[in-house]
């Protein structure tokens, strides 16, 4: 993941799922063990970084825009 994401407290990018992952299960920090948030929270902020991904760099300079056809 291309986010930045790391724990707060160690910065680890790596997480340690629950046994049941369901949307309030807690995910923690793989290194130090902190609790990060919950799985459902997780699941969005993955999906979001993961559509900016798919957005070129000047797109999101644009706010997302998409581009004039006549500019290409």
């Amino acid at each position: 993941m291309r986010s930045g994401f790391g724990c707060e407290s160690c910065g680890s990018p790596a997480v340690r799922l629950p046994a049941a992952l369901t949307d309030e299960a807690m995910i923690q920090c793989d290194r130090c063990g902190c609790t990060l948030m919950a799985w459902g929270a997780f699941k969005r902020r993955v999906e979001a970084q993961e559509a900016a991904d798919l957005r070129g760099p000047a797109e999101r300079r644009a706010g997302g825009a998409q581009p004039d056809a006549r500019s290409a």
